[in-house]
């Protein structure tokens, strides 16, 4: 193996090892929705959160299931898709299943790994009890929505929920449901 497939071998290694909480809060910075959320705040996120690793080809979100995890991709590429075809890819940076957290409902579009990706998750109980003692990260989540709302009204039949790098996010495309 030449010194280019040493580096690969050494970074999906490195996926394996679990981030600290100041890398966390580092990585949730990056994250679109917490963006304008305080460092004290994603601190609380970062614990609370649960941090998986997925391989390429696994299912992240199942179209149809209902649950309630949102997703906030830290490494690694993400495709949304519906009924098999494929509607966005995403990256760091960007979450899925936002807005299920927020009101959970059938996922409209299923979340398939692209590559090895590192994610964290955080459930609907986790975000209410965090949205309740953090007015702040409520803030900032409601900003963060807004804009996309605000970004996908000038798409004429476009997606709703415009995520980092300009990826679909929460609902896939949907009309107001999360993947």
């Amino acid at each position: 193996m030449g010194d280019a497939g040493a580096i690969v071998a050494w970074e999906r290694q490195d996926m394996t090892i679990e981030l600290g909480i100041v890398d966390r809060v580092s990585a949730l910075h990056r994250v679109d929705l917490f963006a304008s959320t305080p460092g004290r705040v994603l601190v609380a996120v970062a614990r609370a959160a649960s941090e998986i690793t997925v391989e390429a080809g696994d299912i992240i979100i199942r179209e149809g299931d209902l649950d309630d995890n949102l997703y906030a991709i830290l490494e690694g590429r993400v495709r949304v898709e519906r009924a098999g075809h494929a509607l966005n890819e995403l990256g760091p940076g960007s979450t899925v299943g936002e807005l299920a957290a927020l009101v959970p409902e059938p996922r409209s579009a299923s979340v398939v790994a692209i590559e090895q990706t590192r994610m964290l998750s955080i459930t609907k109980p986790v975000l209410d009890e965090m949205l309740a003692d953090w007015p702040e990260l409520a803030t900032g989540v409601i900003h963060a929505l807004v804009a996309r709302l605000r970004a996908s009204a000038g798409h004429v039949g476009g997606d709703i929920g415009v995520a980092g790098n300009g990826g679909v996010a929460g609902n896939a495309g949907g009309a107001g449901r999360a993947p």
